[in-house]
């Protein structure tokens, strides 16, 4: 099965992760999760942003069945 990367925010209070994108690659995920930021803090909005990956064709029950999940601190720093 191929995976897919799930781009997610989080709010203050939220519960589970808002589901905003999805991207074949991680590279990808990643900065369309930064770009979501960079909006939504143009917006005066800050919420956590992050990546989570799945597997194509399979059902998620609840928030926490994803394969990784990390956030921005954790992404690959490209210069």
């Amino acid at each position: 099965m191929k995976k897919i990367y799930l781009v997610w925010i989080k709010y203050e209070g939220d519960q589970e992760d808002r589901i905003r994108g999805a991207a074949l690659n991680w590279e990808r995920a990643e900065r369309m999760a930064l770009n979501l930021e960079l909006l939504l803090r143009s917006q005066g909005k800050d919420p956590e942003v992050g990546v989570k990956s799945m597997l194509h064709g399979k059902i998620a029950l609840d928030s926490n069945h994803h394969e990784s999940r990390w956030s921005k601190e954790n992404f690959e720093v490209s210069e």
